[in-house]
């Protein structure tokens, strides 16, 4: 039996960088959990972000890849979770899981305005 690794390389549409992400995050979002598979959108949606970002760190390795949904990487922006750290040795994960609450936040307050406009537009029809 061939491995998910195989089978997809051999579609010819997936690169390594890409099934390799895939597989470590279940083909979800690093940040939002956003299954990447589940609908043709979901996988439009897919993306490589850079955990520090590339403009900051010129660092493109797998280490500092995660896998990302358009909505969250646009969030995420050039941020950067080595910011709040004060120089502090870290890992790979944390830095992922810095990143994720960062998102997660500002998805949090994006989801509140829509809420308010949303509110407004609705009172006016």
């Amino acid at each position: 039996m061939s491995s998910i690794y195989d089978e997809l390389i051999a579609t010819g549409q997936w690169g390594d960088r890409e099934i390799r992400l895939g597989i470590e995050f279940d083909f979800k979002c690093a940040y939002c959990k956003k299954d990447m598979l589940k609908s043709v959108e979901n996988y439009k949606e897919w993306q490589t972000d850079h955990i520090v970002p590339y403009s900051k760190s010129g660092d493109d390795s797998y280490d500092n890849c995660v896998l990302s949904c358009r909505t969250c990487n646009f969030i995420k922006g050039t941020w950067n979770p080595l910011s709040i750290l004060n120089g502090e040795p870290v890992s790979r994960d944390k830095l992922i899981q810095l990143s994720q609450n960062y998102v997660l936040e500002k998805r949090e307050c994006i989801e509140s305005q829509i809420h308010e406009y949303r509110r407004i537009t609705q009172k006016h029809s």
